[in-house]
């Protein structure tokens, strides 16, 4: 079998595995349901509990986050996520607790502990990975929707990506968590 068939089959095997481990309590995390981030809507701002800018983006940390309806643990639980890596836009913050919007555009409050740093994107549609940002180039791996990248910088049309140790290339336009607020390092 050759070594890019490998990677192709890799690859889809981790975006099924993983695609369809999004979940809400009551509905999936789908691709074609994602809502754009309208950075418009709301100025950005410095936290005065983080110190950070609030809106901006971060992952779930965890394989499992429960998110709930206010910020506390006295407050229901209105979303489990089962998908750690999950690209999701702070909102708002309290001392512990962080107001989160995820790709769907449901907003949950989670504890600062359960969210990550690092800067994720996620696949709105089948695509591939490039080896440069130039769809006549060489492509390294394929995906499907709902796989979680892990993002690098942006230039233009195009990101820099990571993925099961696949470095490359994809187009923009395939990525959900990429607006005016990509600013973040993330892969070199």
């Amino acid at each position: 079998m050759s070594e890019k068939r490998l990677r192709l089959i890799t690859l889809l095997a981790v975006a099924q595995i993983f695609g369809a481990a999004a979940a809400h309590a009551q509905t999936q995390l789908t691709p074609g349901s994602f809502k754009a981030y309208a950075p418009e809507a709301m100025e950005p701002r410095v936290s005065d509990f983080s110190g950070k800018p609030v809106p901006r983006y971060a992952s779930l940390r965890h394989g499992t986050v429960n998110g709930r309806s206010g910020p506390s643990l006295d407050y229901p639980i209105r979303w489990t996520y089962e998908r750690a890596g999950l690209p999701v836009v702070i909102i708002r913050e309290s001392q512990d607790w962080r107001k989160i919007r995820d790709p769907q555009g449901d907003e949950v409050w989670v504890n600062k502990s359960q969210l990550a740093a690092e800067r994720t994107a996620i696949t709105t549609n089948t695509g591939s990975i490039f080896r440069e940002a130039n769809p006549r180039s060489a492509y390294i791996a394929r995906f499907q929707a709902g796989a979680v990248l892990t993002l690098g910088d942006c230039d233009g049309a195009w990101c820099k990506v990571e993925a099961e140790g696949h470095k490359g290339y994809v187009r923009r336009a395939q990525l959900w968590g990429i607006d005016p607020l990509t600013a973040a390092p993330g892969i070199n």
